[in-house]
Parts: structure tokens; sequence; C-alpha cells
């Protein structure tokens, strides 16, 4: 609303110079005009080579538009919010409500204490920085739940999670690991079928 009355504003202060400047009386008559023909517009410079016909058959190449690009880090969604990591717990709980359960342990690597919130079909993992809590880690318990950008759950195929998420992968003991900035999704293949799902943020201990 404010940029339309600005700009409402200005349109309005426009119109009211032009009318002033209209307005201005001067000694010497308007000039007649020589032709009421339309007059043709010639460039003022006088070396301007003419424009290269295109020869017969000559097609202007079509510009293909570029193929989306990956987001640079992968996320969760719950319902329709999507979570990244390392984002405040505290924001995140601001945004889809309260977990169905807490549970609390001592923290390996970090001062404090790291927290597991649970979700239907999801498990939230938190470190600990000063007051805060920063969400690292979420693992899949339930095949209820799916990836937000493959739409890959628990019981999908690797064929599935290769159609998803391409051939850029690490492969480990049966762990598939795909990265993208500071964060990594991994699944969990048995007999090609996905038994795990884990994002992970690649805090730096």
């Amino acid at each position: 609303m404010k940029k339309a009355t600005l700009l409402l504003t200005l349109i309005l202060s426009a119109a009211i110079v032009l009318a002033a400047c209209g307005n201005e009386q001067s000694d010497e008559p308007a000039p007649e005009p020589e032709s009421t023909q339309p007059q043709e517009v010639v460039s003022s410079t006088s070396d301007t080579p003419d424009p290269v016909e295109p020869e017969a058959g000559d097609e202007p190449e079509a510009v293909e538009d570029d193929e989306p690009q990956a987001p640079a880090e992968f996320f969760f969604k719950i319902g329709d919010v999507i979570i990244e990591l390392d984002q405040n717990i505290d924001y995140v709980l601001s945004r889809v409500g309260e977990p169905i359960g807490i549970l609390e342990l001592p923290s390996c690597a970090f001062e404090g204490m790291d927290r597991v919130f649970r979700y239907s079909g999801a498990d939230l993992y938190t470190y600990p920085v000063g007051d805060d809590d920063f969400l690292y880690t979420i693992t899949f318990f339930h095949s209820e739940v799916q990836t937000a950008e493959g739409g890959i759950r628990l019981g999908s195929s690797l064929q599935d999670v290769l159609d998803a998420y391409g051939d850029d992968y690490e492969l480990d003991s049966g762990m598939y690991t795909f990265t993208r900035g500071m964060t990594v999704l991994e699944f969990l293949i048995d007999d090609d079928i996905v038994i795990g799902i884990t994002y992970r943020y690649l805090v730096n201990v």
C-alpha cells in the first residue's frame, strides 16, 4: 500500500510540473508544422550500415532455458513447513508445534545436552551451543514420511533413489550418501530396498 501511495504521489507531482510548464507564455508564436505527414526517423549516424537480412533457410537459434538448479542444501518438510538443518530448534518448534516427546542425552562433542524431538515418523536431533539448541540430524522411522526433494521413503527402491538424486554419491557398506553444501542425505540400502534415511548437517566439532 505504501509503494502504491508513493507511486501515485510521484505521478501526480509529475502531472503538476508538466501542467505548470505548459502554462508558461512565450513572446514568439509557435511555428507552423511543415507537413501533416509523419516523418521518417533517420539515424543521426550517417555511416551506420544497413541491417543484414538473414539468408533464406537461416533460422534464429532458439535460446534454451537453463535447467533448474538443485537447492544448495538438503531440507526436510513437516506438513507444508520447510525445515532447514542447523536452524535453532526454538524456531522450528514455533512453526511445526510441540513434538510427541523429547529425549535428552549428555553430548559427546559439545558442552551440554543433545536432545531428540520426536514427531510422527521422524526424529529431530539437536546439538547445544550456549543456551540454544540447533538441528543437525533427522532420521526416519516410519514409511509415512518422505524426503522433501525426491519423495523417497522407507521401502522405496534403490532405483527410486537414483532416479530422484542421480549418481553423484558415495557408497560405503550399503549406505548411499549424497552431499549438498554442508548437508548430506543418506540412504541405507538392503537388497535394493531403502531401510534407513538420515539427513545430517556437517557440524564442525
